[in-house]
């Protein structure tokens, strides 16, 4: 059917072997999180970064990735690491999630934190689904995220995204990225593909330069790196267990909490100030003492 042929095709694009993640060298580190809707080829756009099939990645009716997975490969000096996602961005994905564990694993693979983040979707085929991603991403990594996104036009090219810049919802989407975006058509000729690659890599790089090499980083990064020395299992369970009491939220505890206590506080006063009004309106209405008339 049209899944196993994908796959085939992408077999013989890469080789069917299975490949090693490249060890750890002295090359520094250039970290990439592939996000996006069900279906928006993230996968595939990770095997054309890492040049050989990392990823499960075929057309089907349910969903093909079902765990965070990362690989990666050496490019221009750096080691680059590229973490795939399942759906961890539209509701139901959060739903099937309750205990945060998946996105917890999302957030150890891609630890210290990613240099820039892959926002995956197509330029025929953008829905209301992509506006949900967005907004998933930056429930999980927080509003600040959004300084490292690049928007990737996945099966088209920049020419066509030009052309089509009267949709108003994917212009408003890579504004709010700062207005970075790439087109990587993974099915395109060997050397097309690889030059897209090649000038994606190069935007990654200079966000990154453009952050002194840094990572993106936040609260929930930052427990996972206070706990690396500590038992995969271990670490796992307490920084799920943070993300589930931020209620998904990698914005950290203390703004979860403001936020909630902000919350807390309006009602407060509008009860306050509707028992006030009440209080007022019922004073106006009391029964006025009758007055004694004396006689003439």
């Amino acid at each position: 059917d049209g899944g196993r042929k994908m796959a085939r095709d992408e077999e013989k694009r890469y080789g069917s072997e299975d490949w090693e993640d490249v060890p750890p060298a002295q090359e520094p580190r250039l970290g990439l999180i592939l996000a996006g809707k069900t279906g928006a080829g993230k996968s595939a756009t990770g095997n054309s970064i890492l040049a050989h099939r990392r990823f499960p990645s075929r057309l089907a009716s349910t969903p093909v990735t079902r765990t965070c997975a990362q690989g990666s490969r050496r490019w221009a000096g750096w080691r680059v690491e590229v973490t795939d996602t399942p759906d961890l961005f539209s509701a139901g994905g959060r739903g099937a999630d309750p205990d945060c564990t998946e996105r917890g694993r999302c957030y150890l693979l891609s630890a210290p934190g990613p240099h820039a983040l892959l926002l995956v979707t197509q330029l025929g085929r953008f829905t209301a689904q992509d506006e949900q991603a967005l907004r998933g991403v930056r429930e999980l990594f927080g509003a600040d995220v959004l300084a490292r996104t690049i928007v990737d036009l996945e099966g088209t090219s920049l020419d066509d995204y030009i052309r089509y810049t009267d949709n108003r919802a994917l212009r408003a989407l890579v504004a709010q990225c700062g207005g970075r975006v790439c087109a990587l058509n993974n099915r395109a000729a060997d050397a097309q593909r690889e030059a897209q690659v090649e000038l994606l890599l190069a935007q990654v790089e200079r966000l990154a330069r453009e952050h002194g090499g840094a990572p993106f980083t936040n609260a929930v990064y930052g427990l996972a790196e206070a706990l690396r020395h500590t038992p995969p299992d271990h670490r796992l369970r307490q920084v799920a267990q943070r993300l589930a009491a931020a209620g998904g939220s990698g914005r950290g505890r203390g703004r979860r909490w403001l936020e909630v206590a902000g919350r807390r506080w309006r009602r407060a006063l509008l009860l306050l100030g509707g028992a006030l009004l009440l209080g007022l309106l019922l004073w106006r209405l009391r029964p006025q003492p009758l007055q004694e008339v004396s006689p003439d």
